[in-house]
Order: C-alpha cells, then sequence, then structure tokens
C-alpha cells in the first residue's frame, strides 16, 4: 500500500519537528561564535595574546588552537553522555540535559576573567552543545513521516546554518560597541538564549513515539502518534493506523535484540552502518567547513580586508549557508540523499581546489597592489563553497545519520558518528592556526586529497533512503527477516478501523538472537486482519 506524501503532511506535525530542530541553535551558535571572537582586537589584548608590541607572541597560535580543540574534546564526553540520558529517561530529558549543562558552560565562558578560565570552560560549554548533534536528528527522525523526513528533518541542518549565521551576525553587530569588553562578551552572552531554547520548547512537543515503544508504554506512544496526524481525511487516518501498527510490532522485535555498543561492531549489517555514517561525518569536516567558518575572519585577513570587513564578508558567508540548507532540506524527499551528498563533496573539492590556486597565486603573500579581481573570486569561492555544502553534506548528511539505524541502537549510532565528526573536527581546527601561519595554502590541500578520495567511496558505498520507514530500512543492508512488517503488504479492510497485514513471523531461534544478535528464522507468510482505532 502506498501513501503519498500529501496524506502524511500537516502544519501541526512539521512545526513540532521545526521546533525540535531549532533547538541546534544550540550547538551551532556557541559553536560557532570563537569565529568572530578571533577577530576582535579587543578579546587578544584582554587575554593577553599580544604583547607590549601589540603583536601575536609565541603561544598565541597554540592557545587559539586549544580555544578550539577543547570545545570539540568536551564534545565527545557530552555526546556520550547524552546519549545515556535520553536512552534511558527520554529524548525530552536528553533535551533539558544538553540545556542545563550549556547553561553552566555558556555563563562561565562569558565571564572568563583570563585565558586558562575561557579554555577551561570551553570544554564544558562544548559538552553541551555537541549533546545537541547526538539528540536532535534522533528525536526528529522519530517523529518525522517516512516521505517528508528529508524536509522534516532537515530543519535540523536549517537550524545549524542559523546559529551559525546569528553568531556572525552578533559578532559584526558588537564589534561597535563603545565597551572593548563587551565586544566579544556580548556574543557569548547571547548565547544563553539558544541554549536554553529547549525550556520553552519542551513542554509543547511529545516525546519520541518510538522511545515509548522501546519502554513498553504502548498507549502513551498510541497518543502522540494520534496528535502528530490530523486526521481530518481518511487517507490521514490510514496513514497513521499503518505507521502506528508497523512501529509498534518492530519495535516488539527489536527489544528482544542486543542493544549494546559491543554489538553495533560484531554484526557485519550493524558494523556497516556504523563505518558508513562515521566515515562520512569525518569526510563532511574534512572538506575544511569548521576550519573556514571558526577562522573565517584569520582567512579574510590572509586576503588583505580590515577587522571590518571581515565580519561582513564572514556574515554573507554564513548566509549563503542558511540558503543552501533550506534548498537540500526542500528538494531532498524529490532526488533522494545520496545525489545531494554527492553533490556536496564534489561541489566543495572543486571550491577548495580554487580557492587553494587563487591564494597560491594571487595571496601569497598579498602584493602591494593586490589583483582585486582575484581576491573577490577568492571570496566568491568560499561563498559557493558554503552553498554547496549547506545543501549537499550538511542538510542531506543530518537526515541520513538519523535514520540509518535500527530502532534499538539509534541513539548509539547517531553517538558514535558524531563522536567521529567530533574528533575529525578537533584535530584539524586544533592545528589550523599553526598550519596557516606556517604553511599557508597548502593546508588546503590536506582537504583537497581527502576529499577527492572520499568522494570516490561514497559513490559506490552509499544507499539511497528516501521515503522508507525507520522499520523497513535494515532491508537495505540485508536484514530483511528483521522487518517485521512492510508499509506495502499493508490493505484496507472492509471498513476504516480494519486493516489486512501480510506479516514475517520470526521461528524458534529469536531466543538465540537476543543473546548472540544472530537472525531469527522466518516462516511463510500469511494474512491476518488487524483491528485498529486511531
Amino acid at each position: 500500500m502506498e501513501i503519498k506524501a500529501r496524506d502524511q503532511w500537516n502544519w501541526r506535525h512539521f512545526f513540532i519537528c521545526f521546533a525540535v530542530a531549532m533547538s541546534m541553535l544550540g550547538f551551532s551558535y556557541p559553536a560557532s561564535i570563537i569565529g568572530t571572537t578571533l577577530a576582535q582586537p579587543s578579546f587578544y589584548v584582554y587575554m593577553k595574546l599580544l604583547n607590549s608590541e601589540g603583536l601575536v607572541t609565541s603561544k598565541t597560535n597554540s592557545l587559539i588552537g586549544a580555544m578550539s580543540g577543547v570545545f570539540q574534546a568536551g564534545g565527545v564526553f557530552g555526546i556520550f553522555s547524552t546519549t545515556y540520558v535520553m536512552e534511558r529517561w527520554g529524548r525530552k530529558a536528553g533535551m533539558i540535559f544538553c540545556a542545563v549543562t550549556g547553561l553552566l558552560g555558556g555563563i562561565f565562558v562569558c565571564a572568563a576573567q583570563n585565558v586558562g578560565m575561557f579554555i577551561a570552560f570551553k570544554f564544558l560549554a562544548g559538552f553541551s552543545s555537541w549533546s545537541y548533534v547526538a539528540i536532535t536528528p534522533v528525536y526528529t527522525a522519530e517523529l518525522a513521516p517516512p516521505a517528508l523526513r528529508g524536509l522534516f528533518v532537515g530543519m535540523d541542518g536549517l537550524g545549524i546554518a542559523l546559529g551559525y549565521a546569528l553568531a556572525t551576525y552578533m559578532g559584526l553587530a558588537f564589534y561597535h560597541s563603545d565597551s572593548s569588553s563587551s565586544q566579544w562578551r556580548g556574543p557569548y552572552g547571547l548565547s544563553l538564549i539558544f541554549t536554553a531554547l529547549p525550556f520553552f520548547t519542551m513542554p509543547f512537543v511529545p516525546e519520541s513515539p518510538r522511545w515509548l515503544l522501546l519502554v513498553n508504554r504502548a498507549d502513551d506512544a498510541k497518543k502522540v502518534v494520534t496528535k502528530l496526524h490530523k486526521l481530518d481525511r481518511h487517507e490521514e487516518h490510514h496513514f497513521a493506523m499503518v505507521e502506528f501498527y508497523q512501529m509498534q510490532r518492530q519495535i516488539e522485535y527489536d527489544r528482544t535484540l542486543n542493544p549494546s555498543y559491543w554489538q553495533m561492531f560484531k554484526r557485519p549489517s550493524y558494523r556497516k552502518r556504523v563505518i558508513m555514517t562515521t566515515a562520512y561525518s569525518i569526510l563532511g569536516q574534512s572538506t575544511a567547513v569548521l576550519v573556514i567558518n571558526n577562522y573565517g575572519p584569520m582567512l579574510y585577513s590572509s586576503l588583505g580586508f580590515d577587522t571590518e570587513r571581515q565580519l561582513v564578508l564572514q556574515c554573507g558567508w554564513i548566509t549563503c549557508g542558511i540558503a543552501g540548507n533550506l534548498t537540500g532540506a526542500l528538494i531532498m524527499d524529490k532526488i533522494g540523499r545520496k545525489p545531494l551528498m554527492i553533490f556536496g563533496i564534489a561541489g566543495c573539492l572543486v571550491c577548495l581546489i580554487l580557492e587553494a590556486a587563487l591564494v597560491a597565486t594571487y595571496a601569497t603573500p598579498v602584493p602591494a597592489v593586490p589583483n582585486k579581481a582575484a581576491l573577490r573570486a577568492a571570496v566568491a569561492a568560499f561563498y559557493i563553497f558554503i552553498y554547496i555544502y549547506g545543501c549537499g553534506v550538511d542538510v542531506a548528511g543530518i537526515v541520513f545519520f538519523g535514520e540509518i539505524y535500527p530502532n534499538h541502537l539509534r541513539a548509539k549510532g547517531l553517538a558514535i558518528t558524531m563522536s567521529g565528526l567530533c574528533l575529525s573536527s578537533l584535530v584539524y581546527l586544533q592545528v589550523a592556526p599553526t598550519a596557516f601561519s606556517t604553511i599557508g595554502w597548502k593546508y588546503y590541500l590536506v582537504f583537497i586529497s581527502v576529499c577527492a578520495v572520499g568522494l570516490v567511496w561514497i559513490s559506490w558505498v552509499l544507499p539511497e533512503t528516501k521515503g522508507v520507514p525507520l522499520e523497513e530500512v535494515a532491508a537495505i543492508f540485508g536484514d530483511q527477516d528483521e522487518v517485521m512488517v512492510f508499509s506495502n503488504d499493508v490493505q484496507l479492510g472492509e471498513n476504516e478501523e480494519e486493516l489486512v497485514v501480510k506479516e514475517h513471523h520470526h521461528g524458534s531461534r529469536d531466543a538465540t538472537a537476543t543473546a548472540t544478535g544472530e537472525k531469527g528464522e522466518v516462516t511463510p507468510e500469511h494474512r491476518e486482519t488487524v483491528v485498529l482505532s486511531v
């Protein structure tokens, strides 16, 4: 039975997912604000990163690298801590946990009195911020309808881009502050607003119905599914019945499986998913996107632009990212995840090659009479890069990560994936200031090389998950016998309260599967009538 996208759409459902997705502001704003902070001369003076002659000290580059690096390191701990919370107490509890830790970290970063205190509490800020990346794609994917999951979960990517943009805009706004301390403390103070968003949204957002089923709260899960659909039309009513029945039957089986981290590496089909998503997350960071974001003003400085111009250019750059993420979210359910992901990596690769060539030829160093056309082209390459990255790598990756794992391992799968993303960011950001000051444009060659290899790899191995219900993704990886009900095997009964279901039932090896993770035997198909009331 095919239920079309229009039968899965309603505005209330969309806004619920949108509200959850905007929690990503709690990640991207604190993660991005360091970029404009490092463009503020007052920050260097306050943190004693300049000597008496107003020049950077021998330790400046390593300290700047530590500011970004420790944020990513804190993120690894935050990702796994939040995963534990959201598996034990629910997705909503996980969001509140992120907000509480984020407020603590944000307050102390904003109030930092010296560079040591600033770096120390950037760890706690990173703990919270990266936690949002671990939980939000899981939450939105478990709420979103299959045919519209690209759009609904794609709002996560839009939230990330908006947070980056707001941080950049605020950096420019506070640059004109009369108080030198406010120039960098002001944007950090505003980050507390975005970190605290779950306190305002969670009371109006339902718990994930799939988590409720995993903890054996079927009645609560049915209420959530009912509320997510308007049920004004017969098709909507029918879709809600099918979705809940498929979800319930699948999770009854998933609860018998081993949900450990070890199982994810032991089972070949699970291991394939871990390798695929983690490698792609690392590849996404290997486009140099966070390096450009966090050190954008420094890069514009190397092109000969003054401080204010650096901030203006950074604002324009990140605004292109918003447009890219929005474009990707709007078209993903039409053209699929894989084409967008390939387009994203390929486009970023081309832009990086152009950027390296332009900087090497016309800005190493910038001559007394610069080639302005070439410098503008270098900026344009950055702008095209972030649009393509947002459209392909960012928004498509977020959706893909949230839908690829089975119900009982989705949170853990995201934790491993995002920790890989976090650790790769740590490496690239930690060495970036030193790399740009010593080898300059040649640092781009690292990213170009990795992206070239990664492009070939993803073209070969990535599957397409467009429109596939979460409960049926296992079939893509050869685990057809783990899918309890396929939506296409569900037909209307004699009245609107009946579904005729062609099911697969597992045999006597279910107990063994619980202990070892092996597949159960499948008996011949049969049809049964299921009477439901939604």
